[in-house]
């Protein structure tokens, strides 16, 4: 028999008398505190010996307080199934609305002094996406003609109805809304409270220049600029 030093394991061949080969396998793990990779291989040996019926033996021993496991198996000797890999953590998942999940409200935005109809998904931030529909029906526009449901969205504070200035796709008005939630400003108070904030105006101006077009952009970054000096 080939005994291992600790903590080593192994699967040892030698031949018997009558010329066939004749397998041993020994392995020996201290009992710590987290349980050691060597000791959980001396568990996972012995339950594979056991489900494929190959004979060993488990020996235990303490010394100076340290718990030993012992394990000797002779014969087929099978390889003891991996550990399952602990799973990988996950991030919080990014906030990813679907389009369907819109509802209509006759309030959707402010626009022209009063508030007009369209489909809105709201934000736990205090802030909106916003798609105007007169028509009430997804890709129908006011006189029935056909719309792209993708196109045409506004980024607004839920409690006002007031927008950004911005007209955007719906993925790049998902990205503004991200954006302008991530930026130091509570966006569940009201428009009076946050006019007080001076990071208010500086937040809005960061959306416009990060998605506004031409002019719009191009004032806000300039804005930003005046504010940083």
């Amino acid at each position: 028999m080939l005994r291992l030093p600790l903590p080593l394991a192994a699967t040892a061949s030698v031949r018997n008398g009558g010329g066939r080969m004749s397998h041993v396998h020994r392995s020996t793990a201290c009992v710590r505190s987290p349980i050691s990779n060597q000791f959980r291989f001396v568990v996972r040996m012995a339950y594979a010996c056991h489900q494929r019926q190959v004979p060993y033996t488990l020996e235990w021993t303490v010394q100076d307080g340290v718990a030993q496991a012992t394990i000797t198996a002779t014969g087929d000797i099978p390889m003891p199934r991996a550990l399952p890999k602990l799973p990988k953590p996950k991030l919080p998942a990014v906030w990813k609305p679907s389009i369907w999940e819109a509802i209509y409200q006759l309030d959707a935005y402010a626009a022209e002094n009063r508030r007009r109809p369209g489909f809105v998904i709201e934000h736990s931030c205090g802030l909106s996406l916003v798609h105007p529909s007169e028509s009430g029906e997804w890709g129908i526009g006011e006189y029935g003609a056909d719309e792209d449901i993708r196109q045409n969205w506004r980024l607004t504070h839920t409690a006002s109805r007031l927008g950004f200035g911005l007209t955007l796709t719906f993925k790049r008005a998902t990205d503004a809304l991200l954006l302008a939630a991530s930026l130091p400003v509570d966006w569940t108070q009201s428009v009076e409270a946050l006019q007080s904030n001076p990071d208010f105006r500086r937040a809005g101006l960061s959306v416009q220049a990060a998605y506004g077009n031409g002019y719009t952009r191009s004032q806000a970054k300039y804005k930003l600029l005046e504010r940083a000096a």
